[in-house]
């Protein structure tokens, strides 16, 4: 369990800045299936806009969606993975979006799926992680703020990381996804994964 402090996410977003900027001229981005689920109403989860953002201007094409849609993606990537497109996933989520990408994940076990990144903004009532997730990265709360710790399933073996945000100074339930550390560092993750698949 890490703590994080306000200068700490300044030092990070500087060094996820260069980072990203690397990948943009010397990485072209292959094949993959990337999900941003917001959460209540659409309008508490800008920062997942952002990110999309980012990586479009990096060439790499993400979708945002709301969490009530989680049934139609999972049903989609399934899809395309059945066609024979076989690409690396990618699941973002923030509030009721993060719990939703934890139910995408289920669903794609279910048909032999990996995800290679599971990034969660704050979830609210996750669920445990399935075996089929790689690697996943959880800013949460410990106190003081809305948001849980993702904990393991009983057949997870990936990595899990929980980092706690409960000493960080003016960051909430309500602008841990806009934070542009945390954002820079899930664009990061998600360049080295499409990197891997130029």
């Amino acid at each position: 369990m890490l703590f994080a402090s306000s200068s700490s996410l300044v030092q990070a977003a500087s060094s996820n800045q260069r980072t990203l900027a690397q990948s943009r001229t010397s990485k072209r981005p292959g094949g993959a299936s990337i999900y941003l689920l917001r959460g209540f109403a659409n309008i508490f989860s800008t920062g997942l806009d952002q990110i999309r953002t980012d990586l479009s201007s990096a060439g790499v094409e993400a979708i945002v969606r709301n969490h009530s849609a989680w049934r139609s993606v999972a049903a989609k990537i399934v899809e395309d993975y059945k066609s024979g497109q076989k690409r690396s996933v990618v699941l973002i989520g923030h509030s009721l979006g993060a719990n939703a990408i934890i139910s995408i994940s289920e669903e794609l076990a279910k048909n032999g799926i990996r995800v290679d990144l599971l990034a969660s903004f704050a979830a609210t009532a996750p669920a445990p992680l399935p075996a089929n997730v790689k690697h996943a990265i959880n800013y949460y709360f410990s106190e003081k703020g809305w948001g849980l710790p993702l904990i393991a399933g009983p057949r997870f073996k990936g990595k899990l990381e929980n980092r706690d945000y409960s000493r960080a100074k003016d960051i909430g339930h309500f602008n841990i996804d806009k934070q542009r550390a945390l954002q820079l560092e899930v664009e990061r993750q998600v360049m080295l994964i499409v990197g891997k698949r130029s």
